[in-house]
C-alpha cells in the first residue's frame, strides 16, 4: 500500500530525530544550536519547516531532513527563518535613555564615534543609534552588520512602517523620517552616516576599535561555544573604556564568560573585556 504524503514510515519520535539532524547541520555550517540544550521555541520552528518540506515533498520528515545534507542553502533558509520577529525602532527604551544621558561622561564630545550594531537584522537598531547621536549633536559613523543578505538589503532601503516606528520619540520622528506612500523613510542625516555589510560573526567580526558595540538576542542562535567566542572577540574590539550592550536577558550569560559588568542605570548594564592582569 502507497505511504500517505508527507508521512513518516521511522517511528513517532522521527520528528525529533529529523529536527535533530536539521540543527545538526545548523550548527556545524552556521555554528546555529546550543548543542542539546536547543530553546523550545527554536525546535517548534524547525519542525513546522520540516513537516512544511515533508507535505510538499512526500518524503518522510527524516527523509526531509538528511536531503539537507546535499543542500546548504536549505539549512541557511532554516536559520534565516528563526530570526527573532520583532525589530523596531528604539526598542528597551530604557537601554536608549541611559545611554543618552551618560554620553559625555563616557566619551568627549571631541571624539568621532564608532558604533557597530551586531546582529543588526533590518536596520533599525543601527538607525536608533544613529538618530540619537544626530540629536546629540555627535560626529559619529555606525556600522551595521548581518548575516542575512535580505535583511541587509532592507536595512540600506531604510523604509519601514510606521509599526515598527511607534516607540521612536516623536521629535525624532519629525526631524529624522520622511513619510513615502504612508510609511516611514530614515532621512538622508542620519543614513548618510549609517553603513551596512554581510557578515557572518561566527566566522569573523568587524575590526574595531568600537566605542559602542551592540550585541543583542544574538545569543540566541549560537551554541554556547560559538556564543561565547562571539562575544569575547567583539569585546576585544572594543575602545578602550567602550561599551557592549546586550539585551538584559543575556547580561548574566555574558558576564559568566568572564565580561565586566558597567552600570548605567538601575536597570542598563553595559559590559567590558575582562581586566588585563599585569
Amino acid at each position: 500500500m502507497a505511504r500517505a504524503k508527507g508521512s513518516s514510515v521511522s517511528g513517532p519520535d522521527s520528528g525529533d530525530r529529523a529536527v535533530d539532524v536539521a540543527l545538526r547541520l545548523a550548527e556545524e555550517l552556521f555554528g546555529f544550536g546550543s548543542s542539546g540544550a536547543t530553546p523550545g521555541w527554536v525546535r517548534d520552528r524547525v519542525r513546522r519547516y520540516l513537516e512544511h518540506q515533508s507535505y510538499r515533498s512526500g518524503l518522510s520528515m527524516n527523509e526531509v531532513a538528511r536531503e539537507l545534507i546535499k543542500d546548504k542553502a536549505a539549512v541557511e533558509q532554516i536559520v534565516t527563518s528563526l530570526r527573532v520577529g520583532e525589530t523596531r525602532f528604539y526598542r528597551d527604551g530604557a537601554q536608549w535613555e541611559a545611554i543618552e544621558r551618560q554620553l559625555e561622561k563616557l566619551f568627549p564630545a571631541d571624539v568621532e564615534l564608532a558604533v557597530l550594531s551586531a546582529g543588526c537584522s533590518t536596520g533599525e537598531e543601527a538607525y536608533t543609534m544613529g538618530m540619537l547621536l544626530t540629536a546629540a549633536r555627535r560626529r559619529f559613523r555606525v556600522l551595521g552588520v548581518d548575516r542575512s543578505a535580505e535583511a541587509i538589503a532592507v536595512a540600506r532601503e531604510a523604509t519601514y512602517g510606521r509599526e515598527a516606528a511607534r516607540d521612536i520619540p516623536p521629535t525624532w520622528v519629525e526631524r529624522f523620517c520622511d513619510e513615502q506612500n504612508g510609511r516611514l523613510r530614515v532621512g538622508l542625516l542620519v543614513r548618510n552616516a549609517v553603513e551596512f555589510e554581510e557578515y557572518d560573526l561566527v566566522k569573523r567580526v568587524p575590526q574595531g576599535p568600537f566605542h559602542i558595540i551592540l550585541f543583542k538576542n544574538v545569543l540566541l542562535y549560537l551554541t554556547t561555544q560559538a556564543g561565547e567566542q562571539v562575544a569575547m572577540r567583539l569585546a576585544n574590539e572594543l575602545e578602550d573604556g567602550g561599551l557592549l550592550f546586550s539585551a538584559a536577558s543575556e547580561v548574566l550569560r555574558l558576564r559568566g564568560m568572564g565580561l565586566e559588568p558597567f552600570r548605567l542605570a538601575p536597570t542598563v548594564t553595559a559590559l567590558r573585556p575582562p581586566k588585563r592582569r599585569p
